[in-house]
C-alpha cells in the first residue's frame, strides 16, 4: 500500500507559530472494563487537547461496554465498526469512517487492533502508525500472526514494560530503537481501610477476620486458580479470598472452590469499574498471574497500601523490590506462597510496612503526569519521524523471537 503525500496531512505546528492540534486516531479491540481501557481513558482525559485531537475506533460496538459512554462523555468521538469476520471488510470500513477526519497518526491499543492501525494509516494516507503491546514478550511470541504483522505495517510498537522492551529490541530488528516503554499509570486513590471494608461487607458479609484480595479478568491467564489452592491450606475461620471481576473461567473456579472446601470463604465479588475504591478492605492483595507487562492490579493494590504476595517476575520486579515494598516467591511453588501469606497475616507491622512502601513506590513513579508525558513523546517521535512515507517493501524487516 502507498500513502498520500504526507503535506496532506495537518502537523501539529502549521500555522505561523500557532498551535494547531492534530488528529490522532486510537483504535481500541474493546472499550470493556479492563486494565488497558482504564490506561486509554486516562490517556484520553488528560492529553494536551492544543496537540493532539483525539478520535477513537472501537472494533466492539453495540456491546454495553463500560468505557465507550464515558470516553463520549469527554468529548472525543467514538466510531463505532461493527464486527465482521472479513479482516479486509473491516479495515475498509476502518478507514472509511477515519478518512473525513484527515488523520495523522493511527494508534492500535492492542496488539489485536495494531495491523488495522498500520493498513489503515497506508490507506488514508495518515503520517504515521503505532502499535501496542500491553502483555509480556512471551505473549507477544505466542501471537505471532498479530506480531508479524504488527512489525510489518506500524511505524513502532508501544510497550508498558521495560523488561518486554528490552526483550524485543534485542530480538526484533524491524523495530530498532523505535520501541516505546510508557509505564501504565495509577491515580491515588482512597486508603480508608476501614470504610473500604465497611463498603466491601455491606456487598458481601465475610465473617472472617482477614481477607485475601484479588482483582482482574476471571480467565485462565490470571491463574486465580492458584490462590484457590494457597487459600485452601490457610485457616478456615480466619481467611477469606475476595476476587473481583468477571470472565470465562468463573463457572469452573466456583467448582473448584467447592472441590476444595472453601467455597463458603470464598466471595466472587463480580465485576467493579472501580474496583480502586476498595482494594485497600484486603489484608493481602495476591498475585498469580505469570505473564503480564505492567499489571495494573497490581499498581492499584499497591497504591491503596496493601501488601503485595506475587511470583518472582522482571515485570513485577519493575515495581516493587522483594521483600521491601512486596513479598515476591519462586514462580509456581505454591507452598511458598501460602506461607507467605501466612506470615504477613500473623505480622501486622510487617503488612503495614509493606504497604507503606509499596504505596511510595509506585505514586512515586508512576503517576498521570509521567504516563501522558510518555505518550505525548512517543506521539510526537512518530509524527516527526514521517518514516510512514518509506517504501514498505524495501525496509528491513524481523519478526521478534
Amino acid at each position: 500500500m502507498t500513502r498520500h503525500a504526507a503535506a496532506e496531512i495537518p502537523t501539529p505546528r502549521e500555522s505561523a507559530g500557532r498551535l494547531t492540534p492534530c488528529t490522532v486516531a486510537i483504535i481500541a479491540g474493546q472499550l470493556a472494563i479492563g486494565g488497558a481501557e482504564r490506561q486509554l481513558y486516562l490517556w484520553l482525559a488528560h492529553l494536551d487537547r492544543a496537540r493532539f485531537r483525539p478520535v477513537v475506533v472501537t472494533l466492539h460496538p453495540d456491546c454495553d461496554d463500560y468505557w465507550e459512554d464515558r470516553i463520549a462523555q469527554l468529548d472525543v468521538p467514538v466510531l463505532r465498526v461493527k464486527r465482521n469476520g472479513n479482516p479486509a471488510t473491516r479495515l475498509l470500513e476502518i478507514a472509511r469512517v477515519l478518512r473525513p477526519h484527515r488523520t495523522a497518526l493511527v494508534h492500535g491499543w492492542h496488539l489485536f487492533a495494531s495491523p488495522y492501525a498500520g493498513a489503515a494509516a497506508a490507506l488514508i494516507g495518515a503520517r504515521g502508525s503505532l502499535g501496542s503491546l500491553r502483555g509480556s514478550s512471551d505473549s507477544y511470541r505466542r501471537l505471532r500472526l498479530q506480531s508479524r504483522m504488527t512489525e510489518w505495517l506500524t511505524d513502532g510498537l508501544l510497550v508498558n514494560s521495560e523488561s518486554a522492551a528490552l526483550d524485543l529490541g534485542a530480538g526484533s530488528r524491524r523495530f530498532g530503537g523505535r520501541i516505546y516503554t510508557v509505564p501504565n499509570a495509577v491515580e491515588e486513590c482512597d486508603t480508608d481501610r476501614a470504610g473500604a471494608r465497611a463498603a466491601l461487607t455491606l456487598r458481601h458479609p465475610i465473617p472472617q477476620p482477614f481477607w485475601i484480595g484479588s482483582t482482574g479478568r476471571l480467565q485462565s491467564s490470571k491463574r486465580f486458580d492458584v490462590l484457590l489452592d494457597v487459600v485452601s491450606g490457610l485457616p478456615a475461620k480466619e481467611t477469606a479470598l475476595v476476587l473481583a471481576g468477571d470472565g470465562p473461567m468463573r463457572d469452573s473456579l466456583v467448582s473448584k472452590a467447592r472441590e476444595l472446601g472453601i467455597a463458603d470463604r470464598t466471595i466472587f465479588a463480580g465485576e467493579d469499574p472501580d474496583v480502586r475504591r476498595w482494594v485497600s478492605a484486603f489484608d493481602v492483595f495476591a498475585f498469580a498471574s505469570e505473564d503480564e507487562g505492567l499489571p495494573n492490579a497490581v499498581l492499584e493494590a499497591a497504591a491503596a497500601g496493601v501488601p503485595i504476595v506475587a511470583w518472582r517476575s522482571p515485570f513485577l520486579e519493575e515495581i516493587l523490590e522483594n521483600g521491601r515494598s512486596a513479598a515476591l516467591v519462586e514462580p509456581g511453588n505454591v507452598e511458598a506462597f501460602r506461607s507467605t501469606v501466612a506470615a504477613l497475616l500473623r505480622d501486622r507491622e510487617a503488612r503495614q510496612s509493606m504497604g507503606r512502601a509499596a504505596r511510595a513506590a509506585v505514586l512515586g513513579r508512576f503517576g498521570v503526569d509521567r504516563f501522558v508525558a510518555g505518550m505525548s513523546r512517543a506521539y510526537d517521535d512518530v509524527l516527526a519521524s514521517r518514516r510512514a512515507g518509506r517504501n514498505r517493501e524495501t525496509a528491513a524487516t524481523g519478526v521478534a523471537g
